[in-house]
Parts: C-alpha cells; sequence; structure tokens
C-alpha cells in the first residue's frame, strides 16, 4: 500500500458562508474516517489550501472528486508525495479558516512562509505550501490545549 500526501489550492465559490464550512467539515471528517485520509483544510480571502494524506487510491479518488465539486475552482495540484507517516494523523479533516480571528502565531507562520501576510496559497510553491501545512498544524495542536 501507498500513502501519498497530495496538496492542493483552489478557489472558493463567492457566495460560500460559515454553515457552508460546516457542511464540508462534517461531511468531509466522516468520508475520510471511512477511507483512512487524514488532512487540514484552510481557508481565507476566497482560497482554500488543502492537505490530503492517506493511500494512493483514496486520495487521487478524493481530490478528483474535489476538482468537480462547484464549490472549487481554479484547482491547482502544488504536490503529491510518498510518505511513511503522516503530519496530520489525528484530523479526519481540520479546517482552519483564516479569516476567523487570526493569530498572531499564525501570521507569523503564514509570513515565514509566504513572506506576505495575506493567505494567498497559489502564490506558494508545492515546497512552502507543505511546511506551511505543517507549522500551522502545530500552531493549531498548541491552540486547542
Amino acid at each position: 500500500m501507498h500513502t501519498i500526501r497530495l496538496i492542493y489550492a483552489s478557489d472558493a465559490r463567492e457566495d460560500l458562508r460559515y454553515r457552508d464550512f460546516m457542511t464540508i467539515m462534517d461531511t468531509a471528517a466522516e468520508t475520510n474516517r471511512e477511507r483512512a485520509i487524514t488532512g487540514i483544510l484552510c481557508y481565507g480571502g476566497g482560497q482554500f489550501l488543502q492537505a490530503l494524506e492517506g493511500e494512493r487510491l483514496a486520495v487521487n479518488s478524493l481530490y478528483h472528486h474535489i476538482a468537480k465539486d462547484p464549490r472549487h475552482s481554479n484547482c491547482q495540484l502544488m504536490s503529491v508525495d510518498e510518505i511513511s507517516t503522516r503530519d496530520f494523523a489525528e484530523w479526519s479533516m481540520k479546517i482552519v479558516d483564516w479569516n476567523d480571528a487570526v493569530t498572531a502565531a499564525r501570521q507569523t507562520v503564514l509570513l515565514k512562509h509566504s513572506g506576505s501576510r495575506r493567505f494567498d496559497p497559489a502564490q506558494m510553491s508545492g515546497q512552502q505550501a507543505t511546511a506551511f501545512l505543517r507549522d500551522l498544524a502545530t500552531v493549531e495542536r498548541l491552540l486547542s490545549e
């Protein structure tokens, strides 16, 4: 079995609201648990950045489903790597809403990896996005303690 991490960025539909995120989270968490997929989803400024981890076929299938989802447009595949350890193993789907009370720690992580205070994942390289999401996950773990 090949375990991969896939990272993509996309634009959100303009009328997407908080209740839509809760629907995404609830549906994704349940579906991802069933498929043994873990990950993190960031949203801000009308853009998504998401990492998905799991068995190659399951992750690829989910990504193709997401790319067709009308809540997303301009999907950009940023990286796909075979992995031996998951970075987001405790979350079937962790959502970080960048518009919701951005903490100084989150801003520091963004500035470190993008050189900007504006969340714009489409401007990150695959390596930057991977490092950003790993560091952001560390911050999220600390914030939830």
